[in-house]
This record gives C-alpha cells, structure tokens and sequence, in this order.
C-alpha cells in the first residue's frame, strides 16, 4: 500500500460524532509518544484525584454536574488520531458514573476496598484512540458518606487542571441543587493550541530559545548519579513506587517564614532545600533538576483543563560554603527567569542540545521537583459537605 493510501485510511468520523479537530501540541505529541512504548509506559501517564464527599450528597446532582464538566472541557471528551497529531473533540455525552455499594463491609474492608480501587483505577488502561479519556467512580460508605473516585490520562489532564476540576466540580454540583449561581463560559483547549502555536513563532521565542540554550552551555551536561543499593536498568521501566509524607503545619510556617526573610516564595525555599538535599547525597556541584510549568498561566488561561505543562530543567550549581540563605535566594532569581521564559517545550530544547540519549533514563532530566497546587475544594463549594481530597 503507497502512502496516498495509507494517509486516508483513517477516518476522524467514523465513530462517532466529532465537534472539532485541533491539532495536538508538541507536550501532547511527546506524551503521546511515551504512552506507545510498552503498555506499562502508558499506565504510567494514568492520573487519578479522590473526593471523599461527607453529608447528605445528591447522587443524581453529582452525575449530572461530571457530564457538565465534560461539557464544559474540550480534552474531557477528547480522543487522538493514530498517529497522535490531531486531537479529536466528541460532542457532549454523559459520563458513566458507575456505583458501588460498600455499606454492608466493616470499616476496615471498606479501606481496604477503596484502595484496591485506586489501584484499579490507575492500572486499568485508555485506549487514546478510543476514548473516554475521562472517567469516574462512586463509592458509598454510609448514608451520607461517599468517595467519588475520578481518573484520566495525562494526554488530557494535568496537575493544575485536577485543581481546575474539583473547584469546578463542586460549583456545577452547587447549580444543579440551586444554590449557586453558573459559571462563566470555560477557556478552550482549541484556543490554547493556537496560542501556543503562535508562540513558537512569536517575536519573543529567540528571547526564549538564547535564555536556555546559555544555562547549557560547557563540553558536558551534568547527570545525577545518586548512591544506588540495586543496579539500574538498562532501560526505563516505569516501574515506581509512591510514599507520601504529610508536613505538618509548624515546620511549613517555619519554612514561609524563612522563605520571606530571603524574599522568596515557599516554592522557591522548598526547591533550595531540595538542591541542597541531592547535593548531600551525590556531592555533586552542578544538578539538573525538572520543574512543571503550568501553560495554563503562561496563556492567561488559568481555568482551563487539558494537557498544558512544560518541563523546565533547572541547572543549579552548588557549593557546600554557600549559606543556605543565599542558595534560598539564588533558587527564587533562577526560578523566575526560567517562568519567564517558559513557552520554550522541553522537546524543542533537547532537539537543540547535545544531550547523549541513555535509555535507563529522561534525557538532561533525571529528577523532578513539584510542589501541587491545593486541589482541595473545602467547605462551602459542595453546600452542605465536607470535603476531603486526596491523588
């Protein structure tokens, strides 16, 4: 078969009905590209948020308020070309809330049945080309205690649009018992990727090109080499494992507070602290250390959901006789130019670098640092619940 041929085999409208089709962005490209590496690759882009929903919930409210957040978000009802360069916008449909009745298991069971299901939800994989790239699950515990788990795949949700849904979640929930008033018109994905097209080309990218190309600059780029007790894999497994550990609220003041003694963010602090520790671990001196940038931001397009994050590769240079004070400082100065000259893609950067390609590893970026934008929607956005979030 030519490739005349090939090229129109695939028809966008062929299952189902399509409202729009936009070209995918280059971060969407690459993620498309990974999720094709191995089916283990593509789980690891599955992203899930857990509302755990005290009170006298409405359940018909809560479905009807998910199919009006797909509604109202393009990349929640979004399926990709085969060879991931259109992103495919359906029409409106609803979601399959599905339910499941946990009432008659003992508290312990049902903890135990909730984390099986988070798991689940995380190892069951999306078809890219097939869709919903967007789903969810309910779980009731009580009479008035539910867990409304939601899941997606990173091609079409990011971090900050997981913030973006829950707040959203809760005022759409608000309208349907009426008591709250709509929203107003949602930004469109569509017009982010023509605006981040438009960057590309734009009188600023050389700016934004000279910037990141100077902080690679020297014969080698560094590679962290941290102390390892298990040789590492010839090749990426994807392969993790997640531990988390909550700050308590003093050392966190502690930490604002020594962050605005220096005139920098908590952000900019914890970074710091984070460079200093991979400095004590390697002895290293010069680190490359990856942060998100949220698109969302940059394009004035705070309420927008779908995949809109950069990765910014932080070259950071330490030295052990630096007061942590100054390091403080040096990270919060670094930390703004490089948000200032963010719409520089990742994969663009590499394409311009000499970084050796290794297999086992992310080129140029082998760690990532990223401090979550609160996602909690609190009391008063759901009226008359109380509202726990957790990832």
């Amino acid at each position: 078969m030519d490739n005349s041929a090939e090229a129109v085999e695939f028809d966008p409208f062929a299952g189902g009905s399509i409202q729009q089709i936009v070209p995918t962005t280059e971060a969407q490209r690459e993620v498309w590209l990974g999720d094709r590496l191995s089916a283990e690759a593509s789980l690891a882009y599955n992203e899930s948020l857990q509302l755990r929903l005290r009170g006298p919930l409405d359940t018909r409210a809560l479905s009807s308020a998910l199919d009006g957040l797909v509604a109202r978000h393009e990349s929640l009802r979004a399926t990709f070309a085969p060879d991931g360069t259109q992103m495919l916008i359906g029409e409106p449909t609803a979601l399959a809330l599905t339910e499941h009745d946990l009432r008659h298991l003992a508290p312990d069971a049902q903890q135990q049945a909730l984390e099986n299901a988070g798991k689940d939800a995380v190892l069951a994989p999306f078809a890219l080309e097939e869709g919903p790239l967007f789903r969810a699950a309910l779980y009731r515990l009580g009479g008035a205690d539910h867990v409304l788990l939601m899941t997606a795949h990173h091609a079409v949700c990011d971090g900050w649009s997981w913030g973006v849904i829950s707040e959203e979640l809760g005022q759409l929930y608000a309208e349907q018992i009426g008591e709250g008033p709509g929203l107003d018109a949602p930004a469109r994905y569509a017009d982010y990727a023509a605006w981040e097209t438009a960057e590309s080309s734009g009188p600023t990218m050389q700016g934004n090109v000279d910037y990141w190309l100077s902080q690679f600059t020297g014969s080698t780029l560094p590679v962290l080499d941290l102390p390892l007790d298990h040789p590492r894999a010839a090749v990426r497994t994807f392969r993790s494992l997640r531990i988390d550990r909550v700050l308590d609220r003093e050392l966190v003041d502690a930490l604002r507070k020594l962050g605005g003694a220096s005139g920098t963010s908590l952000f900019a602090t914890l970074f710091g602290g984070f460079a200093a520790l991979l400095h004590r671990l390697t002895e290293q001196e010069d680190l490359v250390i990856g942060i998100a940038a949220a698109g969302q931001m940059a394009s004035d397009m705070p309420g927008l959901v779908g995949h809109c994050v950069n990765l910014l590769p932080m070259r950071v240079a330490l030295d052990a006789q630096l007061p942590f004070e100054s390091l403080v400082r040096r990270s919060g100065t670094a930390l703004l130019d490089a948000f200032e000259h963010q719409s520089l893609t990742y994969g663009t950067l590499l394409k311009k670098l000499p970084v050796p390609r290794d297999p086992s590893r992310l080129p140029l970026v082998s760690v990532l640092f990223n401090v979550d934008r609160d996602a909690v929607p609190g009391r008063g956005t759901f009226p008359d619940l109380d509202v726990q979030t957790s990832t």
